[in-house]
C-alpha cells in the first residue's frame, strides 16, 4: 500500500512539472500578449497597439521581442504623427539591435522623424547611413530623395538637385523615381521664371502700371500653383511610404505566423503590394500637373512678350 502511495505521487509530480519544464508558463504568456499587440497593431489600432507592447516591454520585462516592441511601438506613434514619441523608440532599435531584423526599418523611420520635425541635419545623417548599410534595400532609394528634401529645405537647393540625379542613376525604377523627375521638372520651371524675372529687371522695367502688375500677378499665380502641386506630392510620397512600411511589416509577421494565417497576411500583402499600380496611378497624376504648370508658364511667356511688345511702340 505504501508502495502504491509513493509511486501516485510520483507521477502526480512529474505530471506537475514536467509540462513546467517544457513549456514554460512565462514563454508561452510573453508570445501570447506579442501576438495580441501584433494584432492589434494590423488592425491600425495604435494606441492600444502602443500599450499592449509597452505591457510586453515594461510589464512582462520581454527577453524575446524587446526590438520589435520598440519598433511597433514608434511605428504606431509614426503613423498618428506623434514624431517626437516615435523617435526614442527606434533610436533604441538603431543603437542596441543593430543586427536584428528590425534596424533597417528603424533607421529609415528614424530619417523621417527628424525630417518632419524640421531636424534636417539629423535627418540627412541618417538616410546616408541607411543608404550606407543598406545600398539595396527597400528604402534606398526613398533616403535619397528625402535627404534632397532636406537639402532643399536648407536653401541648399543646388546639392539637392544633385542627389535628386544621384537618385535616378542608382535607382532609375525606383519607388521614387517619378518624383524625383517631376520635383527637377519643377526646379528648371523655377529657374526659368527667375532668369525672366531678372531680365526683366535689367531690361530697366519695360512694362508699367496694370500691365506690369497683370504680369506679376500671372507669375504669383503660378508660384503658387507650383507650391500646391508640390504639397500634393508630399502626400503622395507620405501614402506611399506608409504602404511600404505596412508590407514590410506584415511581410514578417507571414513569415512567423502559422500557415493558415501565413496564408491570409499573404493576401494582404498582394493588395497593398500592388505597386504597379500605385505607382501607374502616381506617375499619371504627376505628368498631369506638368504639362499644366508648362501650359502655364508657355502662357505667361506669351503674355510676357506680348506687354513687351506693346511698350515699345
Amino acid at each position: 500500500m505504501k508502495k502504491r502511495i509513493l509511486i501516485f505521487f510520483a507521477i502526480l509530480l512529474c505530471m506537475t512539472f514536467i509540462p513546467i519544464l517544457i513549456f514554460p508558463r512565462n514563454t508561452s504568456v510573453e508570445d501570447a500578449q506579442y501576438a495580441l499587440a501584433v494584432e492589434i497593431f494590423k488592425e491600425g489600432r495604435y494606441s492600444d497597439a502602443i500599450e499592449e507592447f509597452e505591457r510586453l516591454l515594461i510589464e512582462m520585462k520581454t527577453k524575446k521581442y524587446p526590438d520589435a516592441c520598440h519598433y511597433y511601438i514608434g511605428s504606431s506613434y509614426y503613423y498618428l504623427k506623434d514624431y517626437k514619441r516615435a523617435k526614442p523608440n527606434f533610436e533604441t532599435v538603431v543603437k542596441k539591435y543593430k543586427a536584428g531584423s528590425y534596424h533597417s526599418g528603424s533607421l529609415y523611420l528614424l530619417g523621417r522623424c527628424e525630417l518632419m520635425m524640421g531636424n534636417y541635419t539629423a535627418s540627412i545623417h541618417y538616410f546616408d547611413e541607411y543608404v550606407g548599410r543598406y545600398p539595396k534595400q527597400s528604402y534606398a532609394d526613398n533616403s535619397l530623395y528625402w535627404k534632397a528634401e532636406a537639402l532643399i529645405s536648407m536653401d541648399d537647393v543646388e546639392e539637392g538637385r544633385r542627389v535628386f540625379k544621384q537618385l535616378l542613376k542608382r535607382y532609375p525604377y525606383g519607388n521614387k523615381a517619378d518624383a524625383a523627375r517631376f520635383k527637377l521638372r519643377l526646379m528648371e520651371l523655377e529657374d526659368r521664371i527667375a532668369e525672366q524675372q531678372k531680365r526683366q529687371r535689367e531690361a530697366g522695367g519695360g512694362l508699367e502700371g496694370e500691365e506690369a502688375e497683370a504680369y506679376i500677378d500671372e507669375i504669383g499665380s503660378l508660384k503658387e500653383r507650383e507650391k500646391s502641386y508640390q504639397d500634393e506630392i508630399k502626400k503622395l510620397n507620405n501614402t506611399v511610404d506608409q504602404l511600404k512600411t505596412q508590407v514590410d511589416t506584415l511581410k514578417r509577421i507571414a513569415e512567423a505566423a502559422e500557415d493558415e494565417e501565413g496564408m491570409v497576411i499573404q493576401e494582404k500583402i498582394q493588395v497593398l503590394a500592388s505597386w504597379e499600380n500605385v505607382l501607374g496611378l502616381k506617375e499619371q497624376a504627376l505628368t498631369e500637373k506638368e504639362k499644366e504648370l508648362d501650359r502655364e508658364y508657355e502662357w505667361i511667356i506669351r503674355v510676357k512678350k506680348g506687354l513687351e511688345g506693346k511698350a515699345d511702340e
